[in-house]
């Protein structure tokens, strides 16, 4: 499937038939969050991967705010960025860079720069970073699975304390969001998109 068909096909599936979805498929979705581009090549991204029937349904529940709809997913990924490594791979990038000597030396220290406001920056703003490269690997997640014939839906709504606690996350994991997926049981139209003039300026 090409890229541009993937996109155009895409959509966000809250309706799921009983199909299971095989290991290998889900193998291929983790495959591609794991191609994805990141940041000095951080690679923050960490998945639990969630088929428990029992788990589902709990998260379905408060853990989602009441997304009754997700108990029909097959599979629940937890994405999360690993905030206790973020840095030190990032740091490790800047130094291999630098010893390659592949880049000029003023764009060097302007990367270096970037490294060391990160450093001082607050969790909050550290977890910002690591997000926005999560969401790379998800949304890549999210195309795979359009070829695959796979749907797929963003969850951002959710009880982060109460998913840590369930599934044994570790206090430095912090969860981004969570993507549940399956065979799609609906087909439903494109939503609303702005035309190219509203977002370009």
């Amino acid at each position: 499937m090409e890229v541009a068909k993937a996109i155009k096909e895409r959509r966000s599936i809250r309706k799921f038939t009983d199909q299971k979805v095989t290991g290998d498929e889900i193998n291929q979705l983790l495959e591609a969050a794991r191609l994805a581009p990141s940041g000095l090549n951080a690679q923050p991204w960490r998945f639990k991967v969630i088929q428990n029937r029992d788990d589902i349904f709990w998260l379905s529940r408060e853990a989602t705010k009441g997304q009754r709809w997700v108990g029909g997913a097959n599979v629940v990924f937890i994405c999360c960025a690993d905030l206790s490594r973020y840095l030190e791979d990032a740091g490790a990038s800047v130094r291999l860079l630098r010893d390659s000597g592949m880049l000029p030396p003023e764009m060097l220290a302007g990367i270096e720069e970037y490294v060391q406001k990160t450093k001082d920056a607050s969790s909050e703003l550290l977890r910002y970073a690591a997000a926005a490269n999560c969401s790379i690997a998800i949304a890549q997640m999210m195309l795979q699975a359009v070829e695959l014939g796979l749907g797929t839906c963003w969850i951002g709504m959710y009880e982060e304390d109460a998913i840590k606690k369930r599934f044994d996350i570790p206090e430095h994991m912090a969860i981004i969001a969570l993507l549940a997926a399956g065979r799609p049981g609906e087909a439903p139209g494109p939503r609303p998109r702005k035309a190219l003039e509203e977002i370009v300026f």
